[in-house]
């Protein structure tokens, strides 16, 4: 939506977008929107991939993670922070709750 011309913008999906999901956060950090974790109720499927879009190019990109990965999650908290961002809570498969 830009607020200047009162306008949508329908950006076309490719095939870097995430899926379909539910429960998963969205933050800016810098001049991208990052999508993380979240849950595909059709086919109870969590997922842990980082998808970030970049306001500018206006295009999806899946970002490789390395270290040590949290769960899958969805239904958590995340906040930018120091050039990253950190996740707190949510549930996973079964319904387990995290508080990590």
């Amino acid at each position: 939506y830009a607020l200047g011309t009162r306008a949508w913008t329908q950006v076309v999906n490719e095939l870097s977008a995430p899926t379909r999901r539910y429960g998963h956060s969205l933050f800016s950090l810098g001049n991208r929107l990052v999508v993380y974790g979240g849950c595909n109720h059709a086919i109870n499927s969590f997922s842990p991939a980082l998808h970030c879009f970049d306001l500018q190019g206006r295009c999806w990109s899946c970002l490789a993670i390395g270290g040590v990965l949290p769960r899958a999650r969805s239904s958590h908290a995340a906040i930018p922070c120091r050039g990253g961002f950190l996740i707190f809570g949510g549930r996973g498969l079964g319904n387990e709750r995290f508080n990590d």
